[in-house]
């Protein structure tokens, strides 16, 4: 029992790692407020405008969240005239979507939100630091996908895997 409170007491990385992420996601949160998005639906603003446009149900697999849980985040953005949506051509029962010059510019106002929460983060970083924690995140994210459990996945079926298991819904 004393070495279990001993690593408790070293925070462990996996710790760390989940509480970073826990932090991450409430500042992120709480400085979204006000353009009145959640993070979930943020990613799907830079999906799109990553791809160009996507069919619903693509936009779905690449965030990780179920089909019904993107209708109701489609129609929010839709709502707020930041995204549009025509049936496809080539399938009249499937969606195609993408970005609203509003859209855009929302965008924009996204990424200096998280241009902000990185100044934050890195207070007191040289940037050599900053470089050297990404790529060490990079290689803890590599390594994690080289586990078994993740053996042809890609990191989207894996977060719909995880969201599906802990029962959370981030839009």
């Amino acid at each position: 029992m004393a070495e279990r409170v001993s690593i408790l007491n070293d925070e462990s990385i996996f710790i760390l790692m989940h509480q970073l992420m826990h932090l991450s996601e409430y500042q992120a949160v709480r400085r979204m407020e006000h353009l009145h998005l959640k993070p979930g639906q943020a990613g799907i603003l830079f999906w799109l405008a990553r791809e160009g446009e996507l069919s619903q149900k693509k936009l779905a697999q690449r965030m990780g969240i179920t089909p019904p849980s993107m209708t109701v985040a489609i129609r929010k953005l839709e709502e707020q005239g930041l995204i549009e949506k025509e049936t496809d051509p080539s399938d009249q029962r499937s969606f195609r979507i993408r970005l609203t010059q509003e859209g855009g510019s929302m965008l924009e106002k996204i990424r200096g939100i998280l241009d902000e929460m990185e100044a934050d983060v890195y207070q007191g970083f040289t940037q050599e630091e900053k470089l050297l924690l990404r790529r060490l995140l990079i290689n803890i994210k590599d390594n994690l996908m080289k586990m078994k459990d993740f053996e042809g996945m890609d990191i989207c079926s894996i977060l719909r895997k995880t969201r599906t298991q802990i029962k959370s819904d981030i839009i």
